[in-house]
C-alpha cells in the first residue's frame, strides 16, 4: 500500500486559514433556540475544529491534533443557559444611595456593584460549569437606564477569543435594581489543558461601566479526559 504523503506547506497554511475563517464566524453568528437552525453548532464546530486539529498536527500527531482541535471547536460553538432574577428594586437601590451621597442621586444611572464568580470549584470535561454575577445599578436623576447588556468572552489558553455571547440582566424600562444573573455552559471533551478565562463586561445605555474576570484551569487528568478548576477571579472597573 502506498504511504500517503503530507499536504505542501503553502496547501496546510491555506486550509489553515481557511478553518480558521470558519471558526470565528461560528464564533460570532447569532445563537437560535433550535440547534437545526443554528449555522453553528457544537457537533459542526468539533467537526471543523477536528479537521483543522489534524491538519496542523501533522503526520505524526494527527490523532492527537484532531482531539485537541475537536475540543476547541465544539467550544467556539459551546450552547449557553442565561437566566437573571432581580434581588432589589431600583426603588430600593435608590433609597440605599441617598442615604450615603446627601439625599441625591447621580444624574445618569451609576453601576455600584459588578461581580462575577463561578459557582463549581471543579469539574470534568462534560460537565456544566456555572458563572454568576452580582449587579447593582442605582438609577440616574436625569438620565433613565435604558439599556443594561451583559457581554461574556471565553478565551483559551493562547489568549484567543473562542466564544462570545451577550445579554441583558434588566427588562427594558428598569430604571434600575440589583439583578443575579447566572451563565451555565459545558467545556467540551477534549478542549486542550490550560488557563480559560471568561470575561465579562457590563454596559449601561451602550457605554462600558465595570468588567470582570474569572479564570477557570482546565486540567489533563492521567486517563486523557479534563478536570475543569476556578482559579482566579478579578474585577475591574
Amino acid at each position: 500500500m502506498p504511504k500517503s504523503r503530507p499536504l505542501p506547506y503553502v496547501q496546510r497554511c491555506g486550509l489553515a486559514l481557511a478553518v480558521a475563517a470558519a471558526l470565528a464566524g461560528c464564533a460570532q453568528s447569532p445563537r437560535r433556540n433550535a440547534a437545526s437552525e443554528d449555522p453553528c453548532n457544537p457537533v459542526m464546530g468539533a467537526v471543523i475544529g477536528g479537521a483543522a486539529g489534524a491538519l496542523l498536527g501533522g503526520d505524526r500527531h494527527r490523532t492527537q491534533g484532531a482531539l485537541l482541535g475537536a475540543g476547541l471547536g465544539a467550544l467556539a460553538c459551546v450552547a449557553y443557559n442565561y437566566q437573571t432574577s432581580q434581588t432589589k428594586t431600583a426603588q430600593q437601590v435608590g433609597d440605599e444611595y441617598r442615604k450615603a451621597h446627601n439625599d441625591q442621586l447621580p444624574p445618569a444611572p451609576v453601576v455600584t456593584a459588578y461581580r462575577t464568580e463561578t459557582t463549581r470549584p471543579t469539574a470534568k470535561g462534560g460537565d456544566e460549569v456555572t458563572v454568576r454575577s452580582n449587579i447593582e445599578v442605582v438609577p440616574g436623576a436625569k438620565e433613565p437606564l435604558r439599556e443594561l447588556r451583559e457581554e461574556f468572552v471565553v478565551v483559551d489558553p493562547k489568549g484567543v477569543e473562542r466564544s462570545r455571547i451577550a445579554k441583558t440582566p434588566a427588562p427594558a424600562g428598569a430604571g434600575g435594581g440589583a439583578y443575579v444573573s447566572t451563565l451555565q455552559f459545558t467545556f467540551p471533551q477534549g478542549v486542550p489543558p490550560g488557563e480559560y478565562r471568561v470575561q465579562s463586561r457590563l454596559y449601561v445605555n451602550g457605554t462600558p461601566a465595570k468588567t470582570s474576570d474569572v479564570r477557570i484551569q482546565v486540567a489533563q487528568t492521567a486517563a486523557g479526559g479534563t478536570v475543569v478548576a476556578a482559579v482566579d477571579r478579578t474585577d475591574r472597573q
